[in-house]
């Protein structure tokens, strides 16, 4: 087709190729003034040597550094080599690499012509060159200490800051700082972090001076340990490579790491430390001093990787250590969290939603505590057996009523932070505007400023008795772990805890060998004492003769059932009328004390079919699912295997025996509800890895996260099955290899039906 445009040809002559530092030099010649400031900061940089470069030809690679050289050379053609720099720090006191802040000259910049397309490109080239200074503090003997158990004691100044890589305690013995939104006074309290670098760092910071000890996790080591049985958690943390665990390094060494540059990071990793900007900083203050005279709830919304799990997390760690502050006497204090979220929780395992309490600060990805604690209770959860609400967003919205419900009843006196989903668009909004219809929160902050404009004036509409605030998004630029990986990565540490222990410090304890060396619950289901009430399916209705194939090997949840009334029919279930709502918020009063229409055993007749290995399935043909005003959710459990000549059912959870018990010994029943949980792939591969990594050499290509193809649109990933390091070739179920260059044929990857998700009809 043709067109009138013309295409100007560029006849310049191709520039050569230069250093970053050459080409800054020469437009600095090209000034005409400068100031005497600025003739210094020109001289500080010429100080530093630049490069030779030849006219028309290649560079030549700089692979001869110097062990403590603090720059980084360019990649391609803008490669050359650097001079060797010396350590400022006492020779007991050395760091890896000197600091940008040694140099101020190369992070100052005289006036340069801007404007032009060559500033950006000295910029950029400068970028790739420095290394990015991460802590403000310098060591020196007055301020630093390493003692013989690997207590690190630091003095900071007013205003200096620290990035740490890996798993660390922090006690403040003087002073005051802060980490990820929480406040940290001195005290014999230590709280435990745990930084990798999969996520932005939190930043150590000093209000005033203060003293402070870094103390090395005890448990830093078994965490890591479970990157034998996946490459999901290789590459985290601050050792140089995965064979390092094997290494005889002190706990010290393999626990954290102070980061004072880029530089000092592990190699060919994206380093991202954790930013507050202004606009949440003074939203957070209002919001904390609002909580000051009363409990409020704050509802956070906004699209997908806009930064909402950050700014809850950054919100709840203030407002817990604001409250710890001012009620220090008092038996009540925390804040209360309501995860909506069931695609990226960060209190529950994926597939639930959750009320939680929490009374200390949270200084960790979710990955690292996949289990409540002591000090983070999970008041009631429910189970929507998706990752997200779609699959049925009548059942997300009830039991969001149901958990806010609870809160008010038993949690009123807290904060609430409520986190939602990104899902922003059709179906998504409505579910937005109910909630806040339902929840009435004090305030809905909306995660973004570029609207979009119809998504913000539903919300603002929908706030009548709520105030609304829109605020900057600030998303991650680290890419090393998509959503999907980070869901495997939490379902695969929730089921390699070891509950019912008390680890080192009230720490978790993991089991770093594979699941198929535990020994699994043996579930009868065939006799009349059998251990569950029956199977149910959310969503997909499995046929009775396929039942058995479709839930072996796969994620199931355990529900306990209260009463009987949680079995209701889908006219029931269709819509929340006012009179539901008012019904949900009577669960703690005299609803949840009336007499049953019926008993258990009753029911069993009506609904119970049995599938031809026995196995009791709940009819759900008609919509059913279970009421969540009647039933909580325990927990997941992961099908080993099927027993049907004993009519057994090998299941591994870490589910406690007296959650099970509570809620038998109140007349209630056990239901496992299987639906559109992701695959538990990690499960199938974890003996493949564990018996690679005693063969074979990381380096055969085992040492980072297995190649997955993306579905933007769904937020999940396949797989991609190849051999990963992995030479065993004894048949694996559900495992498919791929050796060499095969790959596999077209369409065989699984079909994924579009539905209609309210989204509209508009055409493009």
């Amino acid at each position: 087709m043709s067109t009138n445009k013309r295409r100007k040809l560029n006849t310049a002559e191709p520039q050569e190729a230069v250093s970053a530092f050459a080409l800054r030099k020469k437009l600095l010649s090209q000034q005409t003034t400068l100031t005497p400031d600025e003739t210094v900061r020109d001289e500080e940089v010429e100080s530093i040597p630049s490069p030779k470069v030849a006219r028309n030809k290649k560079l030549k690679s700089s692979k001869k550094l110097g062990e403590n050289s603090s720059v980084q050379t360019a990649t391609g053609h803008e490669k050359a080599s650097s001079t060797d720099l010396k350590d400022p720090l006492p020779d007991n006191l050395s760091i890896k690499n000197t600091t940008v802040a040694d140099f101020p000259g190369a992070l100052e910049r005289s006036p340069s012509p801007s404007t032009t397309d060559d500033g950006d490109e000295v910029s950029n080239k400068l970028a790739k060159v420095l290394p990015v200074q991460l802590s403000s503090f310098k060591p020196s003997k007055n301020n630093y200490q390493i003692r013989k158990d690997g207590k690190i004691v630091m003095k900071l100044s007013d205003g200096e800051r620290l990035v740490i890589l890996g798993s660390y305690g922090i006690r403040v013995t003087s002073g005051e700082m802060t980490i990820n939104g929480a406040t940290l006074r001195s005290a014999d309290k230590v709280y435990w972090v745990d930084a990798p670098y999969c996520h932005a760092l939190p930043v150590v910071r000093c209000s005033e001076s203060a003293t402070t000890e870094l103390l090395p996790h005890p448990n830093a080591t078994a965490l890591r340990s479970l990157g034998k049985l996946s490459p999901y958690f290789r590459k985290l943390w601050n050792e140089s490579d995965p064979s390092s665990l094997a290494k005889k390094t002190t706990i010290s060494e393999s626990s954290f790491q102070i980061l004072y540059t880029s530089a000092d990071g592990p190699k060919k990793t994206l380093l991202q430390d954790l930013v507050s900007p202004p606009e949440w900083n003074r939203e957070i203050a209002k919001l904390v001093n609002t909580s000051n005279s009363r409990p409020c709830s704050i509802m956070i919304t906004g699209p997908k990787s806009s930064g909402k799990s950050t700014f809850g997390k950054i919100l709840a760690n203030r407002l817990i250590t604001d409250t710890l502050r001012r009620s220090k006497h008092q038996a009540h204090r925390g804040v209360a969290v309501l995860d909506l979220d069931p695609g990226q929780p960060e209190y529950c395992v994926a597939g639930q939603v959750a009320l939680v309490l929490l009374a200390e600060p949270v200084l960790g990805p979710s990955f690292c505590r996949p289990l409540p604690g002591s000090e983070t209770r999970i008041i009631r959860s429910h189970a929507l057996a998706s990752i997200t609400p779609a699959s049925d967003p009548e059942l997300y919205l009830e039991a969001a009523i149901d958990l806010v419900t609870h809160y008010r009843n038993v949690l009123g006196r807290y904060p609430l932070v409520i986190n939602t989903p990104g899902w922003i668009q059709g179906t998504g909004l409505d579910l937005l505007t109910s909630l806040i219809t339902n929840l009435r929160p004090s305030e809905v902050i909306y995660m973004s400023e570029y609207g979009p404009g119809e998504v913000v004036e539903a919300l603002q509409e929908s706030c009548k008795v709520s105030g609304f605030s829109t605020l900057p998004s600030h998303a991650s630029q680290l890419t090393s772990r998509t959503a999907a990986h980070f869901r495997s990565m939490q379902t695969m540490a929730y089921f390699h805890t070891e509950p019912g222990n008390a680890g080192i410090a009230d720490h978790i304890l993991w089991n770093p060998k594979p699941l198929t060396t535990l020994a699994p619950w043996q579930v009868n289901y065939k006799s009349l004492n059998r251990g569950i009430f029956g199977i149910i399916c959310y969503d997909y209705q499995a046929p009775l003769d396929l039942l058995a194939d479709a839930i072996n090997g796969t994620i199931l949840a355990v529900v306990g059932v209260e009463n009987v009334k949680a079995f209701r029919h889908t006219a029931e279930h269709a819509s929340l009328s006012d009179d539901t709502t008012a019904d949900m918020m009577e669960i703690d009063g005299n609803g949840a004390q009336q007499k049953p229409m019926s008993s258990f055993s009753d029911l069993l007749k009506k609904i119970i079919m049995t599938t031809p290995e026995g196995i009791p399935f709940i009819d759900t043909a008609d919509g059913t699912t279970l009421d969540p005003r009647f039933s909580h959710s325990l927990g997941l459990a992961l099908v080993r295997g099927i027993d049907v000549e004993n009519g057994i059912l090998q299941l591994l959870t870490p589910v406690s025996s007296e959650s099970i018990e509570e809620v038998t010994s109140k007349g209630g029943e056990i239901v496992l509800v299987s639906g559109k949980f992701d695959t538990p792939s990690w499960a199938y591969t974890e003996e493949l890895y564990y018996k690679a990594h005693r063969k074979v050499d990381d380096a055969t290509g085992m040492d980072g996260p297995m190649h997955t193809a993306e579905d933007d649109a769904d937020d999940t990933s396949d797989a991609e099955n190849g051999d990963f390091g992995v030479t065993d070739t004894t048949p694996v179920p559900w495992i498919e290899m791929l050796h060499g260059s095969q790959k596999r044929g077209a369409g065989s990857k699984v079909w994924r039906v579009r539905r209609d998700l309210g989204r509209g009809n508009a055409t493009h």
